[in-house]
């Protein structure tokens, strides 16, 4: 059943900002091949609207400081962005083919003009036929419906069956100071037919620090035998409010490792639903979340396990520093036909300050029972045998602080593939923490 559907306590009315967004939505998109989609979304919109901490899956983050804001879309005159600007987040060593949006816009003259062989990508803008919203998570999620309602761009990736992408796609999302008091709605489709094998990055940063609201959309088709690795970076203005839908729709035989790295804003939320539908699939869903100052990260995701004999491993960790707050909660669901399943869950917390915390809600939903599934939550600050230890070896307090809190992230980096990736994210550990690596 739909949340559409159900009894939802909510706010009576669209605030005046959201129906005047729709207003200006639709007139720039009256003629795109979402149109029934984004119809959709807004009858489930005006039926949900913005939630409250009294909605189980959203107790612990207060969506009140958006519903109460007053954003607008953007206009559509580009920002002056120049390629210049974007040096400080492109990374040459990956040798990726590089696609642009600034302020929630595809930018076709930053982006890499480069045919990729066995690709093809489209532009809803351009005219894509890609089936953009077909997984329907805007039928289910309040935000995710209200992004959808408010579309008016979206990038496609097609890679036919069989085809192998070397290179990976880096897909970068810039917000300037023209972007203020805006909601952004990017949005991203991939299909990855039999066979194939892709790498998307994912990278949300900001060039100014300006109050806004992000509303991206993530869609990945998985087809049998297919490997897609994603990887989501974001970094965004503290003054920023993100909440983020993905869903990962995974066929037989295939492997789709996820990993969501979250530094920025000032309330972020990652709603990520992984759908395991064919028997040999192997899912990977890893995240770490590096706070400070009063920001708070909320990560809700959902493994359904659909099929037999499928494997799923979720490793989610988060480090807390000031009056930070993390809230993660995880849910694996396993139907009662997907016998043989074996899945992991984990939540491991590191608070830095007394006044930093987490909420956190690992949770299994079995329905068959020829499984193997474990889960589980740890919560703590830095060891202080560990800390001994170190001391006791000629290592200086602060150096073993370093040391300790680079190694708790590590065990989710180490499974992060693409390495320029990976050391920019210990870059990003570095200048958040003040803690070299």
């Amino acid at each position: 059943m739909s949340v559409a559907s159900k009894k939802i306590e909510s706010a009576q009315t669209s605030p005046s900002w959201v129906t005047k967004a729709i207003e200006v939505a639709q007139t720039r998109s009256s003629q795109s091949s979402m149109s029934a989609v984004v119809a959709e979304a807004l009858a489930v919109w005006n039926k949900v609207l913005f939630p409250t901490p009294r909605q189980e899956s959203w107790k612990y983050t207060d969506t009140d400081v958006i519903a109460k804001g007053e954003f607008s879309l953007p206009a559509t005159v580009a920002a002056a962005v120049t390629r210049k600007d974007l040096e400080p987040f492109v990374l040459p060593e990956l040798n990726a083919y590089l696609m642009v949006f600034v302020n929630g816009v595809f930018n076709d003259a930053l982006s890499s003009k480069d045919e990729v062989a066995g690709v093809t990508v489209g532009r809803l803008a351009a005219g894509s036929d890609a089936p953009f919203g077909s997984l329907g998570q805007h039928k289910e999620e309040c935000f995710a419906a209200l992004a959808t309602a408010l579309t008016t761009d979206a990038v496609s990736l097609v890679v036919k069956k069989g085809a192998v992408v070397s290179r990976p796609f880096h897909v970068l999302h810039v917000v300037t100071k023209d972007a203020a008091s805006t909601v952004l709605t990017p949005r991203l489709y991939v299909k990855a037919h039999e066979q194939s094998q892709l790498t998307v990055i994912e990278s949300h940063v900001a060039l100014d620090s300006v109050k806004y609201l992000a509303l991206p959309v993530v869609e990945i088709h998985a087809d049998d035998a297919a490997v897609v690795d994603y990887y989501k970076f974001q970094d965004e203005s503290r003054d920023a409010f993100h909440v983020a839908s993905m869903t990962v729709d995974q066929g037989r035989s295939g492997s789709v490792s996820t990993h969501v790295f979250s530094f920025g804003g000032a309330l972020v939320r990652n709603n990520i639903n992984n759908l395991l539908k064919g028997s040999g699939a192997f899912s990977v869903l890893n995240g770490l979340s590096v706070l400070n100052g009063s920001q708070h990260v909320d990560n809700s995701t959902l493994i359904h396990h659909i099929e037999p004999s499928i494997e799923s491993r979720e490793h989610f960790k988060g480090i807390y520093a000031d009056d930070s707050r993390g809230v993660f909660s995880g849910t694996i669901t396993v139907e009662q036909i997907a016998q043989k399943t074996n899945a992991f869950q984990s939540n491991q917390a590191l608070l830095l300050s007394p006044s930093a915390s987490i909420e956190t809600r690992p949770q299994l939903k079995i329905w068959a029972d020829d499984v193997k599934c474990t889960h589980g939550a740890t919560v703590g600050q830095l060891d202080e045998d560990a800390m001994f230890y170190l001391r006791s070896r000629g290592v200086g307090r602060e150096e073993a602080r370093n040391f300790l809190i680079h190694a708790f992230a590590s065990e989710v980096l180490t499974t992060c593939k693409v390495v320029p990736l990976r050391e920019y994210v210990e870059g990003a550990i570095t200048a958040k923490l003040g803690v070299p690596a």
